[in-house]
């Protein structure tokens, strides 16, 4: 007799289809004692019946059975061959009709040219189906008393900076952490995502970065050791954090703020282009390399009157910047201008650290009957919506004030500032101070001197240069 396989496992997150081999091999054996002829095998590696997803081995048996391929089929066990009742409605249509005979390796003879077989096959559909649904419910119970945990999800792709495990990943890591403070120092996803490709740092399923996959990415609370479940943070994760949990708020609100202009958005590759201002009039200068020199100029568009060298100018600013923003009373208090106000940054991070504790506090009281329901819900909505003011304050302040992170990196000002792009050093020039280029005598030239230039030289330097501190 003519006869088909049909092997299917729900799950093979190996690849090797270890369990479709041994399904095919007892079946093979089935056969042999029958004295069947197998003519055809079909095969659905990690496809479940219950999820209801298309199976194309399966949808090529119905039609091969129905075109008259084979008069027996072998499987396993009959949920293997299905787990919904609609499906097994499709099996017992066409058998019928071929008068196909069905046997199973532990589930013995399957009639369904009969009505006590067709009526032994819905009996066994609905008892597969459900266990499928029984096994799903304990899993949901699982997965949910796991989140509440805060377990690490072991399951599915590794997240971007972690091992399958959960611990940091060098260089994602780094990268992760260097890639927040730039976005909230202004830099564009784009950019990132251009440098990342460019590196080879990409995804961890091997593709390149594109806006949208890298935002999704940043913004996963998993990266802040918040574990997340259906889409919402449940509890604090036991995994370490790649940021804060503050910072993960404030970048969240930074990326959902509607005034973001993302295509807009692009970045200038010198410090000090569009920074600088001409002593004559007022413009701005911008980066040039007039008649293909390869010596970067700043020079004066609007008039073309003005040019200055541009990598001793941006070196002494650097400098200046620098020493600045290292002053032990600059880095003591952060302050910076927003909106008309003062924002005292400290500050904004011990209110946020309290009203989280009286969060802590409320939920304590509620468990220890201390409260009722209602109180807990008032009570804890009006400290949510204090929290989220206290939240856009910061994303703004983040958004705002480039500078922040360097005032509060202390002996480290330097390594932070060396991991800025020009375009982000240029922004926090640009906040700090305003630098006008004054005009020199026709002539002049700075540095003469063969061993390098002299603290004469870089004073005479400066001395054309009017900075007013911000």
């Amino acid at each position: 007799m003519r006869a088909a396989v049909y092997t299917r496992i729900s799950s093979d997150p190996t690849g090797q289809q270890l369990g479709v081999t041994r399904q095919l091999d007892e079946c093979k054996a089935l056969a042999e004692r029958l004295g069947w002829d197998i003519r055809e095998t079909y095969s659905d590696n990690d496809i479940s019946a219950y999820s209801g997803k298309r199976r194309p081995s399966f949808e090529r048996l119905l039609t091969d059975m129905k075109a008259g391929q084979f008069e027996a089929l072998l499987a396993w066990h009959p949920d293997r061959l299905y787990r919904s009742m609609r499906d097994l409605e499709r099996l017992i249509e066409v058998a019928d009709e071929r008068r196909v005979r069905l046997r199973t390796v532990v589930g013995g003879d399957l009639d369904l040219g009969t009505s006590a077989g067709r009526m032994l096959g819905r009996i066994l559909g609905a008892t597969a189906r459900q266990e499928s649904e029984h096994k799903a419910e304990r899993q949901r119970s699982a997965n949910e008393q796991r989140a509440a945990a805060g377990e690490w999800v072991k399951s599915g792709q590794r997240p971007f900076g972690y091992t399958k495990t959960g611990e940091p990943l060098e260089p994602e890591a780094s990268a992760y952490r260097q890639a927040v403070a730039d976005v909230l120092a202004g830099r564009s996803l784009r950019s990132i995502s251009i440098e990342w490709n460019q590196r080879g740092l990409l995804t961890t399923r091997g593709y390149q970065w594109t806006n949208l996959t890298l935002r999704k990415m940043l913004t996963n609370p998993l990266h802040a050791g918040l574990r997340a479940h259906r889409g919402k943070v449940v509890a604090q994760g036991n995994w370490e954090p790649l940021v804060d949990p503050d910072t993960h708020r404030g970048l969240q609100a930074f990326l959902s703020d509607p005034s973001r202009r993302p295509g807009l958005a692009f970045e200038l590759k010198h410090m000090g282009s569009g920074r600088y201002i001409c002593g004559r009039c007022g413009a701005k200068m911008y980066a040039s390399y007039p008649k293909g020199r390869t010596r970067l100029l700043y020079v004066c568009r609007a008039k073309y009157h003005l040019a200055r060298a541009g990598k001793p100018l941006d070196e002494y600013m650097e400098t200046l910047v620098l020493g600045y923003l290292s002053d032990p009373e600059t880095r003591q208090r952060l302050t910076v201008q927003l909106e008309g106000e003062t924002v005292d940054v400290d500050g904004l991070h011990t209110r946020r650290a309290a009203l989280q504790a009286r969060l802590d506090e409320l939920a304590a009281m509620f468990a220890a009957g201390d409260i009722d329901g209602s109180q807990l819900k008032r009570g804890t909505a009006d400290l949510r919506m204090q929290l989220a003011g206290v939240d856009t304050v910061l994303a703004d302040l983040a958004r705002k004030s480039p500078a922040a992170d360097l005032i509060t990196a202390g002996d480290a000002i330097r390594e932070h500032w060396d991991q800025l792009t020009p375009d982000l050093k240029g922004k926090v020039l640009q906040e700090i101070c305003t630098v006008t280029v004054k005009p020199i005598p026709p002539g002049l030239k700075w540095f003469t001197a063969p061993d390098g230039p002299t603290q004469a030289e870089w004073e005479r330097f400066g001395s054309y240069l009017d900075i007013e501190w911000k």
